[in-house]
């Protein structure tokens, strides 16, 4: 029982590093291709669209870059602040918040709200600064551009976000199943090394319990690994052509879909299995305790001669 519980924390063991380093190979892939700033820029051009504010050629686009830029998130607040700033050099974007806060210049109005909000901050520490705030912009004429952002806002970004989070799936995929082809994940050939070999099972077990304990060092996960050869990276394509003529290429596709599944996939699965080989290990010990026991307590074999002579 405990032979093939720990051929298969080892294999959920590998399969939980390998998917972390698909997880900094997506984010690496995300941040070079700046998805995420990218659909924070679509968000904020849905919500010019969703007020109605129409530039003529380029200009809502590069309005929509010079307030994201390359920021990873933007709150409500921010939004409207940056609308009043960059409102001093664009007169048409002036034009569109002069109609909806009349007699009321942009940067007179953004020193407004700022010195509102530092007032707020004074007499209610107790306040956050995202509610501070927005406190200011209510209590200020900015209340009127402030209802029709905070309108749009939320339900536009949460649509960014969802699509940001499709596009970074599918990225992940892609970067799990290069890594399997990269290696190449023989999924077959790993359960029977695991299977085989005593010393691997006790090591994968052993980095299982301090992965589900402490916070996973990846780096230092994937040495301890490949230190124990359970994980063998080529080193050169000579060798990485050698292992494709041995490896199972069903094993190398199951890996390659495994991987997808993700690190908290993974993540519950080992802790499952874990959970599992202690309750095991328990149960293991309360029968042998159970077997000392009644062998101490059975009554001494009968001596001497019995029955009729």
């Amino acid at each position: 029982m405990f032979r093939s519980l720990d051929t298969l924390i080892g294999f959920a063991t590998v399969m939980l590093v390998l998917s972390l380093v698909v997880t900094v190979l997506t984010q690496l892939v995300a941040n070079l291709l700046q998805l995420r700033p990218r659909h924070l820029r679509d968000g904020v051009l849905q919500i010019f669209l969703h007020l109605g504010w129409e530039f003529a050629g380029e200009r809502a686009k590069t309005l929509a870059h010079e307030i994201v830029g390359r920021k990873d998130a933007i709150t409500r607040e921010d939004l409207i602040e940056n609308l009043l700033e960059l409102a001093q050099t664009m007169p048409e974007l002036k034009t569109k918040i002069t109609a909806l806060v009349p007699a009321f210049d942009p940067s007179a109005l953004l020193g407004h709200v700022r010195c509102t909000t530092l007032e707020l901050s004074v007499e209610r520490p107790d306040l956050s600064t995202a509610q501070a705030r927005s406190t200011a912009l209510a209590r200020t004429p900015a209340s009127g551009l402030a209802s029709e952002v905070f309108a749009a806002f939320d339900s536009i970004m949460d649509q960014a976000s969802e699509r940001f989070t499709s596009q970074t799936q599918k990225l992940a995929a892609v970067c799990g199943i290069a890594l399997a082809l990269a290696l190449p994940l023989d999924t077959f050939d790993l359960l029977q090394r695991f299977a085989r070999s005593d010393a691997a099972r006790d090591q994968a077990v052993a980095l299982a319990q301090t992965l589900t304990v402490n916070e996973p060092s990846i780096r230092a996960a994937y040495a301890k690994l490949e230190a124990a050869e359970i994980i063998v990276v080529p080193t050169n394509p000579a060798e990485w052509l050698g292992r494709w003529q041995k490896v199972n290429y069903v094993g190398v596709a199951a890996g390659a879909l495994l991987l997808t599944l993700g690190a908290p996939f993974w993540f519950a699965v080992l802790k499952d299995l874990l959970k599992l080989r202690s309750a095991v290990a328990g149960q293991e010990s309360q029968d042998r305790a159970q077997r000392q026991a009644a062998l101490t307590d059975s009554p001494p074999p009968p001596s001497g001669e019995r029955g009729a002579l």
